[in-house]
């Protein structure tokens, strides 16, 4: 017995050296073959129909060999159950006088049927597994033959072992999961215990065995997720997405590109936001000119992008006064209560933005009135950091329609990407190793985005605007690099699938399949879910036309980052229902899809105040096919 459990103490060991800082090689449910050979311990101490005493213990090889299914539980713990055959033969001896000898040769087969355990994360960095169950037998063959001393003729004829009856056996043992081939190859020490004798009428009699052997896990594949997911090293990346219930999935089917007519409505932002104790607005924020700025700005240059778009508001209101000149405009300056004190600093700041105006777009003093608050008339959370910063602007209003709608950016035909937010998420990197990190997204060698950080990378979002990927059957790829505190660097690359979908005229033109009208041009008060007469109007005005008979409207709400994500989602929800409501009245009888995402997917930069306003909106897509 000590000699079996050094043998098994060495094999984990061994193995435990082998493996370390591998990966578990193993899924949710798995199964395969095994086979391997028995070094079989008999301990008999019976006598014989023929008088034989048989009672010197004696050992032999044999062989296994099954099919096994495997079911984890959770990390840890894994069903396993195994259903095979095994040979426990052997040549049981008694010593006689004069050196003679009797021999009782047995012939033995077993069906085995076994369950068990195995407990995996008992090695730090290993992915050896210790295993230990109970194993049932049946006889598939139970035959002897016997030569005595006393009888000169040997006999070579087999007869049934009397009394042969089903075994029960307890096991413990190790193994080691390894890739090979495409495979997972397991080596695997057993040791099993007979819990009863292997005959009821040549008993005693125990069978115990060492087994050493190798299972081979044939499946179930995972071809489909290897050709979206490409790993090179120990560490990798995720990919995956959000669905219109902001709950997370991994992508599995890749990206999908289909031409489309497109159009979208951004929101106008009517703020001008300034750093602390500021009187200038603040330049990361807000883009300003010297000079006369006509001819060198249009509404027709603007990015599709809605920050890029809010970071020229006053520059659209010089256009937009200019082009109804019967429009006057208030100027509300506002601190933010807590942290600026500088007497005159709000009054100021809505008179620097009169100056600019009225400089830059000659627009006459007499149409803009300047005035002040210690906050706006709804703040955001003045106590908090990000509250405080958005309470530091000019608020902007006007009586007159046009200054202030929502801005529209026509296209005749787009390329509309199917999910068009995915996220990276980077797995299992040493953090206290990386000094920084570069993540860069390309297709066909044309760079779409650079991201770059410090520390252990954390999981990055990507939104894939309109006609940023090309009408190709191309995949994206990707490649974050990091580079470690000692200086060296190391990468992971991977490629996504992409499906470009369009149809095809006579003459190779292709054609819009669908026509898809995004409409984000409502932005609600900080943690507020009413919409306004005004934001009423424009939603019957400039949405509720878009809606045909056969169209389906999806609306999706949405919320910044401040608060609990729970109050968020239920928030985001009521602001997308308020809004299925209005449109209702204008369109009944339509297919509505209300969802609320809350902060989950912020699909703006919340760390800007731009981003956070922007946030507190409503996606209305109405998809209308083309017949």
């Amino acid at each position: 017995m000590r000699y079996i459990l050094t043998t098994l103490l060495a094999f984990v060991l061994s193995i435990n050296v082998f493996a370390q800082n591998q990966k578990p090689l193993v899924k949710k449910f798995e199964f395969g073959i095994y086979g391997g050979l028995n070094y079989n311990f008999h301990a008999p101490d019976f006598t014989s129909s023929l008088g034989g005493n048989y009672n010197v213990s004696a050992t032999s090889m044999g062989f296994h060999g099954g099919g096994f299914a495997d079911y984890s539980l959770d990390n840890t713990f894994r069903l396993t159950g195994r259903i095979g055959i095994h040979g426990m033969g052997a040549d049981l001896i008694e010593s006689l006088p004069q050196n003679l000898q009797n021999t009782f040769s047995a012939n033995i087969t077993m069906l085995e049927v076994s369950t068990g355990v195995k407990i995996n994360e008992l090695f730090n960095d290993s992915p050896a597994y210790v295993l230990a169950g109970l194993e049932y037998g049946s006889r598939l063959t139970s035959e002897y033959t016997e030569n005595l001393a006393s009888n000169p003729v040997s006999s070579t004829d087999y007869f049934t072992i009397d009394g042969t009856q089903d075994r029960l056996a307890i096991f413990v043992g190790a193994g080691i999961p390894m890739k090979a081939w495409g495979y997972t190859i397991a080596p695997e020490i057993t040791y099993r215990k007979s819990l009863s004798d292997f005959s009821s009428i040549l008993a005693p009699w125990g069978v115990d065995q060492l087994r050493i052997g190798v299972s081979l896990t044939l499946g179930p594949s995972n071809k489909k997720t290897e050709k979206i997911i490409a790993i090179v090293n120990s560490p990798s990346m995720e990919i995956g997405y959000y669905n219109d219930a902001g709950d997370y999935s991994i992508l599995e089917s890749g990206l999908k590109v289909e031409d489309i007519q497109y159009s979208e409505m951004y929101p106008f932002v009517p703020f001008i936001f300034f750093g602390l104790n500021s009187e200038k607005p603040d330049p990361e924020l807000q883009m300003t000119n010297s000079g006369d700025a006509r001819g060198k700005f249009s509404l027709e240059t603007l990015p599709q992008d809605a920050i890029e778009i809010n970071k020229r508001t006053m520059d659209i209101i010089g256009l937009r006064m200019q082009s109804n000149p019967d429009a006057t405009i208030n100027l509300i300056g506002s601190i933010d209560g807590k942290s600026e004190t500088k007497k005159g600093l709000a009054l100021r700041r809505a008179e620097n933005v009169k100056t600019y105006l009225t400089s830059n777009y000659s627009i006459d003093p007499n149409r803009i009135a300047t005035a002040s608050k210690n906050l706006p008339d709804v703040p955001t959370a003045k106590n908090l950091k990000d509250g405080m910063s958005e309470n530091r602007r000019v608020t902007v209003k006007s009586s007159h329609f046009d200054i202030l709608e929502p801005i529209t950016i026509r296209g005749d035909e787009s390329r509309w990407t199917k999910p068009e937010l995915i996220e990276f998420r980077p797995k299992d990197f040493d953090s206290s190793a990386i000094g920084s990190w570069t993540l860069n997204v390309s297709q066909a060698g044309r760079s779409l985005k650079e991201l770059v950080g410090a520390g252990s990378p954390a999981p990055q979002r990507w939104v894939i605007r309109p006609n940023d990927l090309s009408n190709a059957q191309v995949p994206i790829d990707y490649t974050l690099s990091t580079v470690n505190s000692n200086g060296t660097t190391s990468t992971v690359n991977g490629s996504i699938p992409v499906d470009y979908m369009t149809k095809t005229m006579p003459s190779v033109q292709p054609t819009p399949d669908m026509m898809v009208t995004k409409f984000s041009l409502i932005l609600f008060d900080f943690d507020r879910a009413e919409i306004s007469a005004e934001n009423a109007e424009i939603l019957k005005n400039r949405v509720g036309p878009v809606i045909k008979s056969n169209s389906v409207v999806k609306i999706i709400g949405y919320t910044d980052r401040i608060g609990a994500p729970e109050y968020n989602r239920s928030l985001a929800l009521q602001r997308a229902i308020v809004t299925r409501d209005i449109l209702e009245e204008k369109a009944p009888g339509i297919k509505f899809e209300v969802s609320g995402r809350g902060e989950d997917v912020e699909i703006f930069d919340n760390a800007v105040p731009t981003g956070r306003v922007l946030s507190r909106t409503v996606q209305v897509f109405v998809e209308t096919p083309r017949n």
